[in-house]
Formats: structure tokens, sequence, C-alpha cells
């Protein structure tokens, strides 16, 4: 590996020759999970600046040809990956279907109309008036320090609490997921997910190369006696969970099962992430319980969005770290994006100060409440004997339908998109495409006029494509 010869009189950069050269003796010569050269004694030995290597090395990685652990180096990379995100250009194409017209049962999203505009154009308008141009500066990585005051109030008053240092703003829920992903994950880390699961979050966990353990969703949560089987021959970094109204099944963690989870992280030595962007939207008199309430030992990694009950757009979500991962998790930010909005954070921190946000998921819990049980009675009333439905008894924003019969629901989707219907066909929450008839529905976007005439055509498109697989089986007879 040493003994490259590069031509320095050549049209061709270092960095070009040098990437070339590695490549086809990779590819040539070399196993999987080969150690390469450390890019200083490579350097020397080829007679070329440090800066050049890591060139090389780094569009080698771009390529998966290599990968690189932190503290490690660089390493041969197998030919094949270790986990395939399926129907991913399918789901692209999905999120890039024109809605204006739909019936949109897909979106988890307020629609804007419940946007608290006016309240919001008030906090703002109090900011500059106060910051003047000080709220365009750049922010803290960390996150402005007003708004983490108010937001380490916030979650005291959920029964969780932090210390100051270990909160951090950052971009968004999907950009906390990819930010831990970065510090905690190496090639081939082993992690374990529910299942179904967030796509994102398996697209996140994907992009650095992680070996992906689902285990399946039981009515009160994962099927904990599965993973610990996992647990006792496999060492992980972590867990990712979403403890209420989970996303696709709406399924709730019992309290039971959030001690046994905290019992095999401590037992194990792994982490939990707990991505929690819909705890708000409870609709009885008792709020739901958070995981990170009963955290002692500091193995939850809290993840808080309100994406769902405000305004998503903005781009905030907040994380609670354990101490140990703090350093990184900033040095990680400040490479993202060097800070979150300062504007937005000073605004939301003031919306927050004027009681303004607790008053706003009143409103939204209470008309999400009353979307839910439009839907419940529609589909109970409309598709009871095709699909089996076990709804959600505290809150949410999303139901999960099996059907009795075998049904595609890809094909199912493609139907109900030329009728002016979209929703989420459940073998996009699975690595291992095993909900190919389920599909997840949300009312968050929808009124109750849409919601009765998108469960009319949901039931359309179901008994049309059920007589056509019957005809199609009507037209062979068994040989006997």
């Amino acid at each position: 590996m040493l003994d490259l010869n590069l031509d320095a009189a050549s049209n061709s950069a270092l960095y070009i020759q040098l990437y070339k050269k590695l490549k086809n003796k990779i590819q040539n010569d070399l196993e999987a999970n080969t150690k390469l050269p450390p890019i200083r004694k490579l350097a020397t030995a080829v007679g070329v600046n440090p800066a050049t290597v890591v060139k090389a090395y780094d569009m080698l990685a771009n390529e998966e040809i290599i990968y690189k652990k932190v503290g490690s180096g660089s390493f041969v990379a197998p030919t094949k990956k270790i986990v395939e995100t399926k129907n991913r250009h399918d789901m692209l194409k999905h999120g890039q279907i024109k809605l204006a017209e739909s019936i949109n049962f897909a979106s988890a999203t307020p629609s804007n109309d419940l946007f608290p505009v006016a309240d919001f154009k008030y906090a703002i308008n109090q900011v500059l008036e106060r910051d003047q141009g000080e709220a365009f500066s750049y922010q803290k990585s960390q996150g402005f320090l007003a708004l983490r005051k108010s937001i380490q109030k916030y979650f005291a008053q959920q029964g969780i609490n932090s210390a100051l240092k270990q909160i951090q703003v950052v971009s968004g829920a999907q950009q906390a997921i990819d930010i831990i992903s970065k510090i905690m994950l190496d090639y081939g880390d082993q992690i374990i997910v529910e299942d179904p699961t967030y796509f994102g979050a398996l697209q996140a966990f994907n992009s650095r190369k992680a070996a992906i353990k689902s285990i399946k969703m039981e009515q009160d949560g994962a099927d904990l006696e599965a993973m610990e089987a996992y647990l006792k021959k496999n060492r992980i970094k972590f867990f990712f969970t979403m403890q209420n109204f989970q996303n696709p099944t709406g399924v709730n963690w019992s309290q039971a099962k959030q001690q046994q989870l905290l019992d095999l992280a401590e037992k194990y030595d792994f982490y939990i992430i707990e991505d929690d962007i819909l705890s708000d939207l409870y609709y009885t008199a008792e709020k739901s319980s958070i995981l990170k309430e009963y955290d002692k030992q500091d193995r939850v990694i809290y993840i808080k969005s309100f994406s769902k009950v405000f305004m998503p757009g903005l781009r905030l979500a907040f994380i609670i770290l354990p101490e140990r991962l703090l350093a990184q998790i900033l040095e990680a930010k400040y490479a993202t994006d060097i800070s979150s909005g300062g504007l937005t954070q000073r605004a939301f921190d003031y919306y927050l100060r004027a009681g303004l946000l607790d008053k706003h998921i009143e409103l939204q819990r209470n008309l999400f409440k009353k979307r839910f049980e439009i839907m419940k009675a529609e589909l109970k009333k409309e598709l009871a004997e095709a699909v089996e439905i076990v709804f959600p008894t505290k809150g949410g924003l999303y139901l999960w339908l099996k059907f009795v019969k075998n049904v595609d629901s890809k094909k199912l989707y493609q139907q109900a998109v030329a009728k002016g219907l979209v929703f989420s066909p459940g073998y996009l929450f699975s690595l291992n495409s095993d909900f190919g008839n389920h599909l997840r529905l949300s009312f968050a976007a929808v009124d109750s006029q849409e919601i009765k005439r998108g469960v009319q055509i949901l039931k359309e498109i179901y008994l049309n494509h059920a007589h056509l697989n019957q005809k199609t089986e009507q037209e062979y007879s068994p040989l006997i």
C-alpha cells in the first residue's frame, strides 16, 4: 500500500492520481475490512501533503469503497451494504406528489390554517422591537440561552429535570437524529429500532452504514423478550423509539415496559434515543408518560419537537443529552450549520414565556380529538369488515390499518392517487417490507368533510382491488 508512485508532472491532480491507484489496489488486492495506512504515514511514503491523502480517502469514502471509524482509521468496505433501505426512490417520488387538490391522509403536519400566525407575528414584532439587529445575528451553536432556559422550565413542567448545559437547540428533529447518528455510529455498529418505525430515522442510520435490527411492535410497546434475546448475543450502540403515539402504529408504551426498557439499557449498556413529537396530543385527562421522566441513569437521549402541534417550517427542536456526549454534539452541530436561526429562536422563546404555546396546544388537542373521533367512526362504518385497527385510546395523529385480505397497499395507493386521495403505504416504515398490506392514515391535514370523503374513496378502491383479485383467482381451476 505504501508503494504508490505519483507523477508530479502529470496534468492530473495528485489527489486524483492517489485516489485512482488506491481504488485499483483495493478492488484487486485487498479484502474487506483491511485497515488502510494512517494519513501521515501514507503521505510520507508517497511524498505528498497529508491533505492530499485526506482528499483521496474522502473520495473513496463517498463512493463507499472505504469506510471510516472514528479514532481507528480507514478500512476497505464490504462490496455490499450492510442494510439496503428498500424503496427509497419510490419514497422520494411519493414525497413529490402534488397535494393541492388531494385529500391528504399521508401528512402528519397540520394544515396551514391551523398555524398560530397572528400570535407568532406578535411574538416576532416584540422581539424585533426589543432586540433590533441583534435578532439576526448568529447564536451560539448550543442555542439562544434565554430559549434554553425557557425550554428547561417547560421540560420541568412535564416531569423532566435536566441541567441547562444538557439542552441543545437543533434545526428540527430530523437534524437531531442525523447529528446523533454522526457522533455515535461507526461503520457496522449495531442498533435496534421498532418495527415498523419512522422512515427518516432509518435513512439517517442507514447513511452511517449501521447494522439495523428491527423488533416488532406490540400493543403496549416493542417485544422486549425478543429484544433481550438479541442483546444477549449482540452489543448495540442504541435503541431508537417513539414512546408516545408511535409513528406509524399510534402505540403508547406502557409504564411497565418503559421501566423494563430502562433496566435493559442499564444491564446491557446502551443508550435509548426517545423521539418525542406527539406526547402533547393526548385526548384524555391524564397526559402521556414520557420515558425521559424515569431516566435515573442518564441513558435516554431525549429529542423534543413541536412540529406536529406548532409550525414545522420553523425547524426547531431540542435535545437533552447525557453530559458525556455534550462536546461531540456541539462540534457536530457547528459543523452542520453553525447554529439554528436566531430570529426564530428568540421569537419562540417569547412565545413560550407569554404562555402562548400552552394555549395553542390546548386548541390543537381539542381539534384533533374531534377529527380522531370522526375518522374512527367512518372507518368502523365503511371498512369494519375489511381492516383490522387497534384504535389508540389516548391520542396522537395516526391510525395503522391492516387489511384482512391480502392487499398490496402500494397498488392501492396508486389507485387512490388517481382518485384524489393520498396515504402512506405500510412498506415505507420497515426495512423488511413486512407491511405490504398495511397503511397509515393521518387526520392532521384534513377537515371533517375530507375525512368522510377520503374514507369513502378508500372503501371504493379497496372493493375494486378485492374484486379484481377475486376475478383473477376465478380464472383458474386446480388440477385434480
